[in-house]
């Protein structure tokens, strides 16, 4: 019999996960792929109604979503994300861990919370490798999961001392706020402003994560130096990328990606940028082969699409601190 670590949505919130922890986890990560020690399959996307042979998905017209994203690194380990969602709401979600040296299952581990998680730890990473190192301002565009997750990250890597939080909905961004003062500490001043406007004007650092379908921001609102952390693919206008030194976690999911990053495309397909202007990925960058920020008015572009090597390297991360913490049920697979 194989033991496997089963590990349900209420033990994964009983590992107090930090993403302090997380983000170092996800820069060796990245390390490795720079080195070429991590191989990844593109992404598996199963919608219905399925799309016109033609179309890329602009608008998410689909009811029915159903994503297998899978990736390795050597030493570390196979993971695989299987999650689905239904009318884009969030719907169920499991990661498979393999065990590199068996390649036997290691642990399946409920996704709700640790998809937000492997989804954002990488905007700790380019902030990290790309923001200005005394960034103090972070403007978050978003209040959902992967909005509060994706500033945590920011803040582990920079001495962020403003937050400015915007969302459509002033309930929500309310008690993101309140939600986020308390996690990050009164170092850090957690405040709601009524318009992505006024959180981003003045940001060093701006992290997108909403449910939009068009762009949340204009680039001419960015200042120099400003370093814009996007984690879906609707959210930034061409003005941005235009305005920017593009930098991707992974460059195979940009042009390919479902949906679409519609300003991007609509760019290149316009011959006003090349996939050469966005041929810098961020595994390069952290294994020092390429420069990251190349003077301090560089305005910056990260653009983090769906990727296996954050599965693999977060089941890791999961499964290590729960074996560590004694949490999690025992099965035989």
């Amino acid at each position: 019999t194989i033991d496997m670590l089963y590990l349900s949505h209420a033990d994964t919130q009983r590992l107090d996960i930090r993403m302090s922890d997380v983000v170092p986890a996800i820069e060796e990560a990245f390390h490795r792929v720079g080195n070429g020690q991590a191989v990844v399959a593109p992404r598996v996307r199963v919608l219905h109604p399925p799309l016109d042979k033609n179309s890329m998905g602009k608008g998410r017209p689909w009811v029915r979503d159903l994503r297998i994203i899978p990736g390795a690194i050597e030493e570390i380990g196979y993971g695989v994300r299987l999650g689905a969602s239904l009318r884009r709401q969030a719907g169920g979600g499991m990661l498979m861990f393999f065990d590199w040296q068996t390649m036997e299952i290691s642990a399946l581990i409920s996704d709700h919370l640790v998809h937000a998680v492997r989804s954002t730890a990488p905007c700790g990473v380019m902030a990290k490798y790309l923001a200005l190192e005394y960034a103090s301002t972070l403007a978050l565009i978003g209040s959902g999961r992967l909005a509060r997750w994706a500033a945590e990250a920011v803040c582990a890597v920079r001495p962020i001392r403003e937050l400015r939080v915007w969302s459509p909905t002033p309930a929500h961004r309310l008690e993101c706020v309140e939600y986020l003062q308390g996690r990050l500490g009164s170092s850090i001043k957690v405040r709601a402003v009524e318009n992505s406007e006024a959180a981003i004007r003045g940001a060093e650092i701006v992290t997108t994560a909403t449910k939009s379908l068009e762009p949340v921001m204009q680039g001419e609102w960015l200042s120099a130096g400003c370093t814009v952390l996007c984690n879906t693919p609707e959210e930034v206008d061409q003005e941005t990328f235009l305005r920017g030194k593009i930098v991707t976690t992974y460059n195979d999911g940009i042009l390919t990606h479902v949906p679409p990053y519609h300003s991007l495309v609509e760019l290149v397909e316009a011959g006003k940028l090349s996939e050469a202007d966005f041929s810098t990925e961020l595994g390069d960058i952290v294994a020092g082969k390429t420069p990251g920020r190349e003077s301090q008015g560089q305005i910056i572009v990260g653009l983090n699409p769906a990727y296996g090597i954050l599965d693999a390297a977060t089941a890791d991360f999961v499964y290590r601190r729960a074996r560590k913490m004694g949490i999690g049920t025992e099965l035989e697979a």
